[in-house]
């Protein structure tokens, strides 16, 4: 997926939390214009309030999850882009290192009042360009606020209180050690009681606190991982699709093939037959 996303979205009445599968091949750039969230990136959690920005890397899993059921209401613009999009561009943006802003531990910036006006009109501006007719004038105006929008955010990265340390209570560091537990071991036979013991939890708490600081259960987390990491396979390597199953954690090919359609809409073989055009 190559197109550029240019999205703002207003959600008032329902609680929301994003879909099972969450990564992608592009960067995203996330502004919270209001309320709350909670946001799981790449084995932990951050709790992202108005004025935040949040940077997200190529295939990094991530997703957002209400925090108060009672207030869910929240305003966010999102632009998912890839590098492609400013091929013209890219010795340029190399050389000034624009997309080094994804590969930053940062991944939260809290912004000042004085960048959260600059960057909101610069967003409603190129929200509104982009529901304009695409042409060359427009696609090029589109690529161009864009890069400004990284340069801005290159240069306030040094100086913007940075979230990166901070978690919003204990639990949330609890959980997201053992978030990161489950990436670096997906190998293995994982099961909710296993790690509850091994992280002194009863299975019911752990069960109930994962879900609600990760916005994923147990198994949608496990299972991401592995899905993640055997669609890079299938990708980089030539292992077959039962050797990248055992790789991954699955000890049964048709069990694994089930799981790998429910995330990609694809199986494994057509799957690699679709990446290598």
């Amino acid at each position: 997926m190559n197109k550029t996303i240019i999205t703002h979205v207003k959600r008032d009445a329902e609680p929301f939390n994003m879909e099972q599968r969450h990564y992608h091949n592009q960067f995203e750039i996330y502004y919270l214009l209001k309320g709350e969230r909670n946001y799981f990136i790449n084995q932990r959690s951050y709790h992202v309030k108005k004025g935040d920005l949040v940077l997200i890397n190529k295939n990094i899993l991530h997703k957002t999850s209400t925090i108060d059921q009672e207030n869910p209401e929240h305003e966010r613009i999102l632009i998912q882009f890839d590098q492609n999009f400013f091929s013209s561009l890219a010795p340029e943006m190399e050389a000034a290192e624009l997309f080094k802003i994804f590969k930053k531990k940062e991944n939260v910036l809290s912004l000042n009042p004085e960048q959260q006006l600059w960057l909101e009109e610069e967003l409603f501006k190129l929200t509104a360009e982009n529901k304009k007719t695409n042409t060359p004038e427009n696609k090029l105006y589109i690529k161009m606020m864009i890069v400004e929008i990284l340069i801005f955010i290159k240069r306030i990265s040094l100086k913007s209180a940075s979230k990166n340390l901070d978690y919003p209570d204990q639990k949330h560091k609890n959980i997201s050690k053992i978030a990161a537990y489950i990436s670096q071991n997906y190998q293995k036979s994982l099961t909710l009681s296993e790690l509850a013991s091994k992280f002194n939890y009863s299975s019911a708490y752990l069960s109930r606190a994962f879900k609600e600081v990760t916005g994923f259960n147990f198994v949608e987390y496990k299972n991401n991982i592995r899905i993640k990491e055997a669609s890079k396979l299938l990708q980089q390597s030539n292992l077959s699709v039962t050797e990248i199953a055992t790789e991954v954690g699955f000890n049964n090919i048709t069990h694994f093939g089930r799981i790998f359609k429910e995330f990609t809409d694809l199986s494994p073989l057509e799957y690699r037959k679709v990446k290598e055009i």
